[in-house]
């Protein structure tokens, strides 16, 4: 039996790795070039005109189940299997509900009525991002980098639910979790934690559009960062979303593809950031970007919003579309150029 004594300094072969490394970069390249034109030829301003719908259910079927099914499972009535008095200020009524939107899949947030409220007060989801909560976003904490998104909200006269989603930060709120771990799990099951959430938000709307307070023909919904991702995401999935706001979140999905909860298989060749918000078209969206963004910067945002542009002009909704840059960080515009679009379009 032959033995194996040679033996040489690991310098030796780095060439070799180099050049392996170089032709998966030029690979890499050559196909992300490719797969832009195969995203324009398979969706482009011309081709969603004609049906939005066909692209809509495009768009479930990249994020997989339950988004996939969800036309046969929202015939399914969601019971409300929680519904607790959290406090009430004198203005305001804070409940918290638990959903069951699915079998044992169940959705937690808190509900916000206010006292004032009239009849037709347009319903909102105020939707808070990464390392965050429902409360968080709410103030029960004290100032944040939301700069008091559901209380902005309430202050329009709107009514509220802030959902909790696979998001909050264990070291600060307990209940550990790998949200990757599961994310891959779940696409292993033809699924994503994406799909899974976007339809939680889904299915919870099937439930408020049969209570009193929710008026089904003025829903919005508005979020900070991951808030603001999945803000485009169930805007660009349930058309009864009539306007969103979402901030710090427009990023150019190539350059940004570390976070591999918002990638897909072949989402390149179909849908990035800019398709999936063109999905909103006709109906109202706008966005927001911080000039100093330590996350993300403004340049992407800006990139981005132009590519989406051309779908609401393709459609004669210019003005259904906007983008503000403000002098800020990764935070909710403090001033309210995003509020005014969200209410001046529900």
């Amino acid at each position: 039996m032959a033995k194996l004594t040679y033996r040489e300094e690991p310098a030796a072969s780095e060439s070799y790795r180099a050049g392996y490394l170089a032709s998966v970069q030029t690979y890499l390249e050559k196909q992300q070039k490719h797969a832009n034109q195969c995203r324009v030829a398979f969706m482009n301003p011309t081709s969603y005109a004609q049906d939005p719908q066909r692209y809509r259910q495009k768009f479930y079927e990249m994020l997989g189940a339950p988004l996939t099914e969800y036309h046969t499972l929202s015939k399914i009535p969601v019971a409300c299997i929680e519904n607790t008095l959290a406090a009430d200020t004198g203005e305001v009524e804070i409940r918290r509900l638990r959903l069951a939107v699915y079998e044992d899949f169940v959705m937690y947030g808190i509900l916000f009525l206010p006292h004032d409220r009239k009849e037709n007060a347009p319903f909102v989801i105020s939707q808070h991002g990464g390392a965050g909560t429902c409360e968080l976003c709410s103030d029960f904490f004290g100032d944040s980098n939301y700069n008091h998104l559901t209380a902005r909200l309430l202050a329009r006269g709107a009514v509220v639910f802030a959902p909790q989603l696979l998001l909050w930060n264990p070291e600060f709120y307990g209940n550990n979790y790998d949200r990757q771990h599961i994310d891959n799990a779940l696409k292993q099951v033809g699924s994503s934690i994406t799909a899974l959430e976007v339809f939680g938000i889904m299915r919870c709307l099937d439930y408020f559009v049969t209570q009193p307070y929710c008026n089904p023909d003025h829903i919005g919904m508005a979020g900070l960062s991951y808030g603001g991702f999945f803000t485009t995401m169930a805007t660009a999935a349930d058309v009864r979303i009539r306007a969103a706001y979402a901030s710090c979140s427009l990023i150019d999905a190539v350059k940004y593809n570390n976070f591999r909860d918002w990638t897909w298989f072949g989402s390149a060749n179909t849908f990035l950031e800019a398709e999936i918000a063109a999905l909103a078209a006709p109906r109202a969206i706008c966005f927001d970007a911080g000039e100093r963004d330590e996350l993300f910067g403004a340049d992407s945002t800006r990139t981005e919003f132009a590519r989406a542009q051309t779908f609401f002009a393709e459609l004669g909704v210019e003005d259904h579309i906007a983008l503000f840059v403000f002098d800020g960080t990764h935070e909710l515009n403090p001033a309210d150029d995003g509020m005014e679009f969200l209410f001046a379009h529900l």
